[in-house]
């Protein structure tokens, strides 16, 4: 292994430790793409983790990604022989940097996460001899809309590489019960802990400068949502239903904050339909607590997921919500109370929920109302650190 192929920042290392955990080392096989919730949830943990006195190495893929664990002074890795998709050749590579680096730092835990990270990293920490290997599921790679080819291929890898672990953390419930039908794990082997964040950042006001650039002088009524524009996330159903909301309400704007490979497709698709002058794409921004607050709907069209952060954070912002009724949605929402639940690649079911949110504008705000509250009992950021560092067997609280 060179200093070239598998990177490591040193600048960052913490040197105050409480007590219980002093010296503990832990690595996060992050892996994955750009920041996005898997992301989140991994840093929320690390800085918790480097509080209570654990060194931190964090593997990351993407330089944003890299920055922020860099800023929370975990020990950022860098692979440069990792690839995104499935390639025999450099998947070796990194599963033999991986091990040399298990080997080298003798590691106390290693967590993994995202499927190439799961099955390459809890292989090369087990052959190091890593005491405990645990997997964190942030959604399986086979879905709703996978092939039955798809789904059989991942649920063996899957098998395998649950042979490398100790425990498997799931992110949400319908992910646990799939995996032990699918006999992928027996069932005290898997667990579930519900994503968290700090409710408390999307309890801003809404901005009225950004309002009025967003919405213009007469307040045109917002329609919002977030995501990578990728395949997953199903905005091109959210693009066309506005021509129908636009029959009813045609001053609505839809905004789309995040970029993504689909954007130029995206932007096309807006152009044929008619659209593009009420559909506006903002591109990646960090400002979401205060875009949220300018919206007033949220919708969040996924064709599959885990269990959203971005869809709790529109939630934790009062917005009513309008989602797909897929897993980890199902998790989140409870259909007519704190959110609406539609079918997934739908277009005319996102038109028409849409619309009657804004035709019942009480009924909507009282829907975010609800949609508020539940996050902040029941997915709240230190619940969420809490429940996985106890599956870590991390104890004690920072000094």
């Amino acid at each position: 292994m060179t200093k070239s192929s598998f990177r490591r920042n040193n600048e960052h290392t913490r040197t105050e430790y409480g007590d219980r955990t002093q010296g503990l080392k832990v690595f996060q096989v992050l892996a994955g793409g750009p920041w996005g919730g898997g992301a989140v949830v991994v840093l929320s943990l690390t800085q918790e983790l480097l509080k209570r006195g654990c060194q931190v190495w964090v593997l990351c893929l993407d330089d944003l990604v890299a920055q922020r664990f860099a800023e929370a002074r975990a020990n950022v890795v860098r692979c440069d022989a990792w690839r995104r998709e499935i390639n025999p050749v450099y998947d070796l590579i990194s599963l033999w940097q991986l091990f040399r680096l298990c080997r080298r730092e003798r590691f106390d835990l290693v967590v993994t996460h995202t499927s190439k990270g799961g099955l390459l990293g809890r292989i090369a920490a087990r052959l190091a001899g890593v005491p405990k290997v645990i997997h964190t599921v942030h959604g399986f790679a086979w879905h709703e809309f996978s092939s039955p080819a798809a789904v059989l291929f991942y649920t063996t890898l899957e098998k395998l590489a649950a042979r490398f672990c100790d425990l498997i953390i799931c992110v949400n419930n319908e992910d646990r019960l799939d995996a032990i039908r699918k006999g992928i794990v027996p069932e005290d082997k898997i667990v579930t802990v519900l994503n968290g964040i700090d409710t408390e950042r999307f309890s801003v006001a809404r901005p009225p400068e950004l309002y009025r650039r967003l919405a213009g002088e007469n307040g045109a009524p917002l329609i919002g949502t977030v995501g990578r524009l990728a395949p997953q996330k199903g905005f091109e159903f959210l693009i066309q239903a506005m021509p129908t909301v636009l029959t009813h309400y045609p001053q609505c704007k839809l905004v789309l904050v995040g970029n993504g490979p689909l954007e130029a497709e995206l932007k096309a698709l807006a152009f044929s339909l008619g659209v593009e002058r009420q559909c506006e794409f903002l591109g990646f921004r960090s400002d979401i607590p205060e875009l949220l607050a300018c919206f007033d709907i949220f919708a969040h069209p996924s064709r599959w997921e885990g269990l959203s952060i971005t869809l709790m954070e529109a939630m934790a912002a009062s917005k009513p919500v309008v989602a797909t009724d897929i897993k980890g949605n199902r998790e989140l929402i409870t259909d007519g109370v704190d959110g609406l639940l539609v079918a997934p690649a739908n277009p005319e079911a996102l038109a028409n929920a849409i619309i009657g949110l804004l035709q019942d504008w009480e009924y909507a705000q009282a829907v975010g109302a609800r949609a508020r509250q539940k996050i902040q009992h029941q997915f709240s950021r230190e619940a969420m650190v809490e429940n996985t560092l106890r599956w870590y067997g991390i104890t004690g609280s920072g000094g």
